[in-house]
């Protein structure tokens, strides 16, 4: 029995240490607005899939923008609709892009990146002004 919780504890000691040493970190979040499950940050991106068609998502995207004073130098919808994308710079001028994937009728994936590296915090501040949108 000693031995078996042994196994068990280096079990989920690898597994926690797999997860954080990976450079990436997930969240899960519970539901809000739109409902999500969880938000994932690599390699300088945040993440979230939300239950909300990707045009309500593409509105309240381009709400936030406009309301937080963003510099809009580029957007982009595929020929499909199932992607897009805002690019610019944030009222302080470090640079930012605003991805959104249709990945249901109902569920739609965003990924928001700031500067070069990506910048944590201010991600999961744009992702959650985003979903009060919804």
């Amino acid at each position: 029995m000693n031995r078996r919780m042994t196994g068990i504890g280096i079990w989920i000691a690898l597994s926690v240490m797999t997860l954080f040493g990976a450079g990436c970190a997930a969240v899960a979040v519970g539901v809000v607005g739109g409902g999500v499950a969880t938000a994932v940050y690599k390699n300088g991106e945040l993440s979230q899939a939300y239950s909300v068609p990707i045009e309500k998502a593409w509105k309240a995207s381009e709400e936030v923008v406009a309301e937080k004073n963003m510099k809009v130098s580029e957007k982009f919808i595929d020929n499909t609709e199932r992607n897009r994308a805002i690019k610019g710079k944030t009222q302080d001028g470090k640079d930012f892009q605003i991805n959104l994937e249709a990945k249901t009728a109902e569920v739609t994936t965003i990924r928001v990146r700031i500067g070069f590296a990506g910048d944590e915090a201010y991600s999961r501040k744009i992702q959650e002004w985003i979903s009060q949108k919804f």
